[in-house]
């Protein structure tokens, strides 16, 4: 039904069904709502635990640690060899 059909319906109703059908369709909002809430902190959660879960391949001995560490040696022999790379930074 479309907005139109739906406020043409409910003219056809007494106010206690309308009033019925504003009650539910605000309890089904509240929940839409409520859910969409407990799926962003469950996702919220799910991304700080993978975080956490990272940080020891950033720490030393990690299997990240060496391209991290600014005490690695560099990856590329040279600025230039860097940049023939191709490699695309944020800034």
């Amino acid at each position: 039904m479309t907005k139109t059909e739906i406020l043409a319906a409910l003219k056809n109703l007494t106010a206690e069904e309308r009033l019925e059908i504003i009650e539910t369709a605000s309890r089904m909002m509240r929940e839409e709502i409520e859910e969409k809430a407990q799926r962003k902190v469950e996702r919220k959660q799910k991304l700080r635990a993978a975080a956490e879960a990272a940080v020891k391949d950033y720490m030393p001995g990690g299997a990240l640690h060496d391209l991290w560490s600014a005490d690695s040696e560099p990856y590329f022999e040279s600025e230039e060899e860097y940049l023939n790379a191709g490699i695309k930074t944020n800034a």
